[in-house]
C-alpha cells in the first residue's frame, strides 16, 4: 500500500503509539497470558516512547494515513554485540505492528523495510527480532520476509509459595 507514507515518529505521536502498542501488547497476551501487560505498562510505556522519539540510539517510525491516523509502527535500537559472538554490532526490532483493519496491505513490510534500511546506515552487522512463541501469524510474517529461526527462548514459571 503505497498510500501510506511511513515517517519518523514525533512526539506528538506518543498517544497514538501507546494506544497501538498497548493493542499489540494484549493481542499477544491473549494469545498466551505469560505475557500479560503490568498494571502500569501504559505509564512505562508512554516514559520509554518519549525519551525514545529523542534517543539516536533507537527509531521509531510509524505509517500514517490520511495525514494524520497513526496505523502502525515500528521499534528498533542499535545494541552492541555481547562480545564473544558476532555480530559486534547488531540491531533490534522490538516492534512491529499494524492495527487489524490495515493488515494484508503490505503496511508492516515498509515500516519494517524503513527500519532496516536506518538500522543498516547506521553501521550495524546484523537485526534480530524476538517474536511470541503462541503467534503463528508473526511467525509467518517474518519468514515471508527472509526471517530464520536462531534461539529459542524457554520459559518456566516459579512454583507457587
Amino acid at each position: 500500500m503505497e498510500g501510506v507514507p511511513i515517517r519518523n515518529a514525533r512526539r506528538g505521536d506518543i498517544p497514538s503509539l501507546l494506544l497501538l502498542w498497548t493493542a499489540m501488547m494484549r493481542e499477544t497476551a491473549a494469545r498466551d497470558p505469560r505475557l500479560a501487560l503490568h498494571p502500569r505498562a501504559a505509564e512505562v510505556m508512554a516514559a520509554h516512547l518519549a525519551a525514545w522519539i529523542q534517543d539516536p540510539q533507537r527509531l521509531v517510525v510509524v505509517a500514517e494515513e490520511g495525514g494524520r491516523l497513526v496505523v502502525g509502527f515500528a521499534i528498533g535500537a542499535l545494541v552492541p554485540g555481547d562480545g564473544w559472538r558476532e555480530p559486534r554490532r547488531m540491531g533490534q526490532i522490538t516492534d512491529a505492528y499494524v492495527v487489524a483493519p490495515r493488515r494484508r496491505q503490505g503496511i508492516a513490510r515498509r515500516l519494517v523495510g524503513r527500519l532496516l534500511d536506518l538500522l543498516y546506515e547506521k553501521g550495524v552487522d546484523s537485526v534480530r527480532v524476538a517474536v511470541a512463541a503462541q503467534s503463528p501469524e508473526a511467525h509467518a510474517f517474518w519468514a515471508s520476509m527472509g526471517w530464520t529461526d536462531l534461539e529459542c527462548v524457554l520459559d518456566q514459571a516459579a512454583p507457587p509459595a
